[in-house]
């Protein structure tokens, strides 16, 4: 993994993805801690109006990050820049699922049962959120194409504020962003692991220096050669 991305980057991705699926297989008592999770973050964005904004602007940083992140392969070998476009490539296809998805189950967004701070989107669906996949997608795809992990925790700390304004928004439950939150990431890392597979250089099939000295040819022995000498 250390050769798609540094080690120090995997610590981050690694707890955001533990994080993400707890929140979706824990179960609790009662109310769901979905439910209950959704509706305090939406009590909170109403007594801060200011939550109505960072979703997008991360959203977009990212995006602009992403862009840089890729421009910034092009001064790199061509294996970089080839797991840079396959984790591209993932995030596309990570979109192109979470809508199918969207539209096969038709989940209701939180913001059509209670008060929201902006106005509700009532004809979008809200599991899995796009917000989620695509923040995370892009937190992917600077951290292989940049490879350095104070660009990974950068961008992990700015996916993280724009999941959070969804969830105050009331444009996603819990479940919506842990969800996009695990999709934008797998699919990436699984078409990076490919490119990976893929672009590996086989092993020279050398032969040790022990075996070289072991197989080279032999000089007459003279003990052996009985012929005579001139």
């Amino acid at each position: 993994m250390s050769t798609v991305i540094p080690r120090s980057s995997i610590l981050p991705l690694s707890a955001v993805a533990v994080i993400a699926a707890a929140a979706l297989l824990i179960p609790w008592w009662g109310v769901s801690l979905s439910v209950q999770v959704t509706r305090r973050a939406m009590n909170a964005g109403l007594a801060l109006p200011a939550t109505a904004y960072p979703s997008d602007v991360f959203l977009s940083l990212l995006a602009v990050g992403t862009v840089v992140a890729l421009a910034v392969t092009l001064r790199r070998g061509p294996r970089r820049r080839i797991l840079s476009i396959a984790a591209a490539g993932g995030v596309v296809i990570a979109y192109a699922t979470s809508e199918m998805v969207k539209v096969a189950l038709m989940q209701a967004r939180p913001c059509t049962r209670w008060t929201a701070l902006t106005a509700c989107d009532a004809t979008g669906y809200s599991f899995p959120s796009n917000h989620s996949v695509l923040a995370m997608g892009a937190v992917w795809v600077i951290a292989v194409a940049v490879h350095r992990a104070w660009a990974t925790w950068t961008a992990v700390a700015a996916a993280l504020i724009a999941l959070s304004g969804r969830l105050f928004e009331g444009a996603h439950y819990l479940h919506d962003v842990a969800a996009g939150t695990l999709l934008g990431l797998a699919v990436p890392a699984l078409l990076t692991a490919i490119a990976v597979a893929a672009t590996r250089e086989p092993r020279s099939a050398g032969v040790s220096p022990a075996s070289a000295l072991s197989r080279s040819p032999r000089g007459p022995d003279p003990a052996r050669d009985a012929r005579p000498r001139e």
